[in-house]
């Protein structure tokens, strides 16, 4: 099945997000990322989409992740994530906090995100860890 363009606009934010996490990549340079995207030029208010929760993420990246570490498994840091899967937690964890979007489809979506870029069994935690967030 074909994404929709905020489907790709997610994406393209948890790609950011990544990144941010990877190599520090900084918040100009994560724009101009999401700028050069050919998918994102004629979807100006998914590109906004896109923007908004890559700085939203970023702005409050450290309280998220506090929200993230206390679902987390006993004995389970949120480093001890890999970097994808904590980049998708991010992104929906700024989803649930700050969207009239219903839980479940922001789960959902970073199930669907989870599967397709994370370990086999990763999309299972991230459902499970998303559930208990906020």
């Amino acid at each position: 099945m074909e994404k929709t363009i905020r489907q790709y606009a997610r994406q393209k934010a948890i790609f950011c997000v990544y990144q941010n996490l990877l190599i520090d990549a900084s918040l100009e340079d994560l724009l101009h990322f999401i700028d050069l995207d050919p998918e994102l030029k004629d979807g100006y208010s998914a590109k906004k989409f896109a923007v908004r929760l890559v700085k939203t993420v970023l702005e409050n990246k450290e309280n998220y992740i506090v929200l993230i570490s206390k679902e987390l498994k006993k004995g389970w840091t949120f480093n001890r994530l890999s970097y994808m899967e904590q980049a998708i937690l991010l992104v929906a964890t700024c989803e649930l906090a700050d969207s009239e979007l219903d839980k479940r489809i922001i789960i959902n979506e970073a199930v669907i995100n989870a599967k397709e870029f994370c370990d086999e069994d990763s999309y299972k935690y991230i459902n499970g860890v998303l559930n208990e967030v906020i």
